[in-house]
């Protein structure tokens, strides 16, 4: 029974993925995994549907069939309506689904009846279309069978199952010989004992408005030191010293604004000797080794010698009314540049951060 269906139809498929190699021939058929194959492939014995040992190679016009499981010996490969016919085919590996590309090929049928296939045949030479002489030479190939539609002309939504082979070339006079890759061992899923469903209730509470807060820099006085001369100005530069924006407004969450306002530079020797605050360039940052939240935005650097604090303040950071950033740690680089009519000497000054809800 099995050797007259292996007459019928002809294909070999193995699952993606789970090839494994069982001697130092089939190794070489495992390099390459069949990816694309429709489902797993089990090479048999023709005469009583027996899997074939994978230790042993198969002999070129040696019949063997395919078996859909390992373990049902009444599994089918199954198709679909769009499918018009069958043909076995041996192909170089990746060329599959395209019948234009194969070596070789035969048609085969259907289960009477059906759109289905069962026990097609493994054997080489089985496939009496094309050419033989490339395989027979030996080297790495596919072997499958395909669902085919269009007058034989493309593969069918059903595909193609197929596994990868490594022919050897027979030696004085004998015929060459094959091995194969195979899926890995099937095991059957067990289908469940029993159910039960639990209803589920969780209780919550209203959220709660946090507040918001700003937390000043530990450092009462940020010195701007290190006077050196700059395009033949007196610069000095320094940090303003890291100060936290918190909100946990989790419910409102409307945003924030944090605005700088600095005063008038006065000579600590001679009051009468004051600098504009527009000598002071001021650049936000986020405080070192933390990250600003990407809701959070820091305005632009302003430049000594042209910054503009304004009548209330500038724009040092801003958070948007989307939701509550927890936590924004933020620093500042300063730099302030002499005017070259001005005294060198300690000048004092007072910045003055404000934060305010949006």
């Amino acid at each position: 029974m099995f050797k007259k269906n292996a007459l019928r139809v002809a294909m070999v498929g193995v699952v993606a993925g789970t090839i494994i190699a069982v001697s130092a021939g089939a190794a070489n058929a495992a390099v390459d995994p069949t990816t694309g194959s429709k489902g797993p492939l089990y090479i048999a014995d023709a005469n009583d549907g027996s899997l074939w040992p994978v230790t042993t190679p198969v002999p070129f016009s040696q019949a063997v069939i395919a078996r859909a499981s390992d373990t049902d010996l009444a599994a089918v490969f199954v198709g679909s309506n769009d499918s018009t016919g069958v043909e076995t085919f041996i192909s170089p590996r990746g060329q599959e689904t395209n019948p234009s590309a194969w070596l070789a090929y035969a048609p085969n049928d259907f289960i009477q009846g059906t759109k289905n296939v069962s026990y097609p045949s493994m054997r080489l030479d089985d496939n009496i279309n094309g050419s033989l002489t490339a395989v027979k030479a030996g080297g790495n190939f596919s072997v499958g069978f395909a669902f085919m539609k269009n007058n034989y002309l493309n593969v069918s939504a059903d595909g193609a199952y197929f596994t990868n082979i490594t022919v050897t070339p027979g030696t004085g006079g004998a015929d060459p010989t094959w091995e194969f890759a195979v899926p890995s061992t099937t095991v059957p899923e067990q289908p469940p004992v029993g159910s039960a469903e639990i209803n589920l209730q969780a209780t919550t509470i209203g959220a709660v408005d946090g507040t918001l807060n700003l937390v000043a820099p530990t450092v009462g006085t940020a010195k701007i030191e290190n006077p050196t001369i700059v395009g033949g100005l007196s610069t000095s530069t320094g940090t303003l010293g890291e100060f936290t924006v918190q909100d946990t407004r989790v419910v409102s969450h409307p945003g924030w604004t944090v605005t700088t306002k600095v005063d008038p530079f006065v000579n600590a020797s001679d009051a009468s000797k004051v600098i504009a605050n527009t000598q002071l360039g001021l650049a936000p940052a986020a405080a070192a080794n933390f990250t600003l939240n990407p809701l959070v935005t820091l305005a632009n650097p302003q430049v000594a010698g042209s910054a503009n604090y304004g009548g209330t303040g500038a724009v040092f950071a801003q958070a948007g009314n989307t939701s509550a950033v927890p936590e924004s740690k933020f620093n500042a680089a300063l730099t302030f540049v002499a005017p070259a009519n001005m005294p060198a000497g300690t000048y004092n000054s007072k910045l003055t951060l404000t934060l305010t809800s949006k």
